[in-house]
C-alpha cells in the first residue's frame, strides 16, 4: 500500500515527488524509460523546450536553477510573428531559456529522492474506485501486469490523461490538438522563436525554434482527418516566408489541450487529484505549459504537507489563481485568434521591436518607435 501513486514524471508530476517523497510513501511511474541512457538532442516529443519568464519565475520560487547539461542552443531574446495570409511580420522582445525537453525532464526526475520508489516503462491501464483506496492497474516494462493500491492517486499524465478519464468521466476534456513537430537540418538559425499564423490550415498557431544544429517547426491542429498534409503545407509556407532550413531529420506528435471553458478545468476530487495538463492547466493562448506543470506540482505538494486529511478541499482551493490565470489566456486567446484584432495590431506595431539582418544573416534589434 503506497500512501500516494503519482501517474506521469514530468514536470508535475516530479515536483510533486521531490517534494513529497521524504514525508509520504510514494510511487512514481512513468511510460518513458528514464532509467536507461537518454541520447541528448533526439527528438522525443513535440515540445519546443522553450522556458517562459513564467516558468523561470516558478523555477525561481523553488529554489532551483537549470544546469547547462539540459540547454540547447540559442538563448532567445525576440519573437518573428508572421501572418501569412496577410504577409504581416512583427517582431517582439522576449525571454526564453532554450532548453532539451527531455534532458529538462530527466533532470526534474534526478532531483525525486531515492526514498520515492520508481516505475518506468510502465503504463496506466486500469483504476478502480470502491468504498476503499483507489486500486491501480498497469502494463509493466517487461509485458506483463500489475496491481497496486495508494491512499491518493495523482493523475500528472498530460492531455489524453487517462487518470482522468477513469476517475473524472463527467468533467468535459478540453479541446483536443494534435500537435506535430519536425526537426531540419539547419546550417544557421535565425536566433529568434518563430511565432507563425495562418487560419487556412489552423485556428491555433505554428512556431520554429532553432535547438542545436536543427530547426524545430511545428504546429497544432484540430484533431481530425488530414493533420499530417496540413503540416507539411504548414512546412512548405513557412520555408517560402523566408526561414532556412535543409532536410526533416525527424518527426513527431502528441495529443495537447486547449482548455474553452472553466468547465473543462479538472483539479480532481475525493482520492484522485490532477495536476499540470492533465487539469486542464495550460495556456490557451500559446500552449505554454511547463509554468502551469511547476505551479500545480507545487501547489498540490503544499496542500498535502498538512497530511492527507482534507488535502482535496486545500488543493481545490490553492489552485483556484492558476485557473483563474488559465481563464485570462482565454481571453488573451480570443484577441491574438481574431483575425482582425490580431492584424490590427501587429499593424500598429506597439510593443513591436525593429529588427536588421547585417550581410551574415545575424539580427540586430532596435527599439520601435
Amino acid at each position: 500500500m503506497y500512501d500516494i501513486a503519482i501517474i506521469g514524471a514530468g514536470p508535475a508530476g516530479a515536483t510533486v515527488a521531490r517534494l513529497l517523497g521524504s514525508r509520504y510513501r510514494v510511487l512514481l511511474v512513468d511510460r518513458r524509460r528514464l532509467d536507461v541512457p537518454y541520447a541528448a538532442h533526439t527528438l522525443a516529443k513535440p515540445c519546443g523546450g522553450l522556458l517562459a519568464p513564467t516558468a523561470q519565475a516558478e523555477l525561481a520560487r523553488q529554489g532551483l536553477g537549470v544546469p547547462s547539461s539540459v540547454i540547447a542552443g540559442s538563448q532567445l531574446f525576440a519573437v518573428r510573428t508572421l501572418d501569412l495570409p496577410a504577409n504581416l511580420e512583427q517582431f517582439y522582445q522576449r525571454f526564453y531559456v532554450n532548453v532539451d525537453r527531455e534532458a529538462f525532464d530527466r533532470w526534474l526526475v534526478g532531483l525525486v529522492p531515492d526514498s520515492v520508489e520508481k516505475a518506468f516503462g510502465w503504463s496506466l491501464t486500469g483504476l478502480e474506485r470502491d468504498d476503499g483506496d483507489p486500486f491501480l492497474r498497469f502494463r509493466t516494462s517487461e509485458g506483463g501486469s500489475a496491481g497496486i493500491r495508494a491512499r491518493l492517486v495523482i493523475g500528472a499524465d498530460g492531455a489524453s490523461s487517462l487518470t482522468r478519464r477513469l476517475a473524472h468521466p463527467a468533467v468535459p476534456f478540453p479541446n483536443p490538438y494534435v500537435a506535430v513537430q519536425a526537426a531540419f537540418e539547419s546550417g544557421f538559425a535565425d536566433p529568434y522563436y518563430g511565432a507563425v499564423f495562418d487560419s487556412s490550415l489552423t485556428d491555433f498557431y505554428g512556431w520554429t525554434i532553432p535547438k542545436g544544429g536543427n530547426l524545430l517547426v511545428g504546429a497544432a491542429f484540430r484533431r481530425g482527418p488530414g493533420v499530417a498534409e496540413r503540416f507539411d503545407e504548414f512546412v512548405r509556407r513557412v520555408r517560402g516566408s523566408g526561414f532556412r532550413f535543409g532536410a526533416e531529420a525527424s518527426r513527431c506528435a502528441a495529443m495537447i489541450a486547449r482548455p474553452a471553458s472553466p468547465l473543462q478545468l479538472c483539479p480532481g476530487a475525493s482520492n484522485v487529484l490532477l495536476v499540470g495538463e492533465a487539469a486542464g492547466f495550460i495556456s490557451p493562448s500559446s500552449a505554454e505549459g511547463i509554468s502551469y506543470a511547476l505551479s500545480s506540482g507545487a501547489t498540490l505538494a503544499d496542500a498535502l504537507e498538512p497530511g492527507l486529511g482534507g488535502a482535496t478541499a486545500r488543493y481545490r482551493a490553492a489552485v483556484l489563481p492558476l485557473a483563474l490565470k488559465v481563464c485570462a489566456k482565454g481571453l488573451k486567446s480570443s484577441a491574438i485568434y481574431g483575425v482582425a484584432t490580431r492584424r490590427i495590431v501587429m499593424r500598429s506595431g506597439v510593443g513591436a521591436i525593429r529588427v536588421q539582418r547585417d550581410l551574415a544573416g545575424s539580427v540586430r534589434a532596435t527599439a520601435a518607435h
